[in-house]
């Protein structure tokens, strides 16, 4: 998939620094994926190929622990009451695969800006920046779901206000407009909150932009 990022609180020179190297392998990680999409359950789009979070959010986790990051690390004590872990962490950076609805953006923010004041130890070193990764706008998905576009505004007007002071990278995952792009296709058990696969093949989609320029593009699959 293609990649887009926007730093905020200096991220820019951490990751381009004494984390370039983390940064490296969630980049190779992410550029590697393969777009998983689903059948739409709701009523007005039922079957159309929507975002599947489940393949998106595994193919992510296999690609990053394969790098050596480790998967849901255990907050603990002192700040076990802002959830039981994080998604990924390595050497100091926490990472977070945010594909629900837009106001888990916040939670993460927050955790992650109180790991960094607290110096909080996650997988043996202190929190010293974070990356959240979102899917694109141009990708339909669930009622309420963030994009990479939401995010940006959010995250710019809070720390227009010095809300948080955490190095923050946000990514966002795109994909080409092109007539054959590589997608993973998934139906499963039932379309609504389901994890069982009923089927899952390798094809290709057709990827075209929208009839106005604020819609979603226009999937179509082989």
């Amino acid at each position: 998939m293609e990649i887009q990022v926007a730093d905020f609180n200096g991220a820019d020179a951490v990751f381009k620094g004494s984390h370039a190297d983390s940064w490296a392998e969630v980049a190779d990680a992410l550029g590697a994926l393969r777009l998983h999409l689903k059948e739409s359950d709701q009523s007005n789009k039922v079957g159309a190929p929507i975002w599947d979070a489940v393949g998106n959010n595994a193919a992510i986790s296999t690609e990053l622990v394969a790098s050596g990051w480790e998967a849901t690390v255990v907050i603990g004590s002192p700040f076990e009451f802002l959830g039981k872990h994080v998604d990924f962490v390595k050497a100091g950076v926490v990472l977070e695969v945010q594909f629900s609805n837009y106001p888990f953006l916040l939670n993460n923010l927050l955790r992650c800006e109180l790991f960094y004041k607290g110096r909080l130890e996650l997988a043996g070193s202190p929190v010293e920046a974070g990356i959240i990764v979102a899917k694109a706008k141009m990708f339909d998905a669930s009622n309420s779901t963030l994009h990479y576009e939401q995010a940006v505004s959010q995250v710019s007007a809070l720390i227009d206000y010095d809300l948080f002071s955490v190095p923050i990278r946000l990514v966002g995952l795109f994909e080409s407009y092109a007539p054959t792009v590589p997608v993973v296709w998934t139906r499963y058990g039932s379309r609504r909150y389901s994890r069982t696969i009923a089927e899952r093949r390798e094809t290709t989609a057709a990827i075209s932009t929208g009839t106005t320029l604020a819609s979603r593009a226009r999937i179509v699959i082989d």
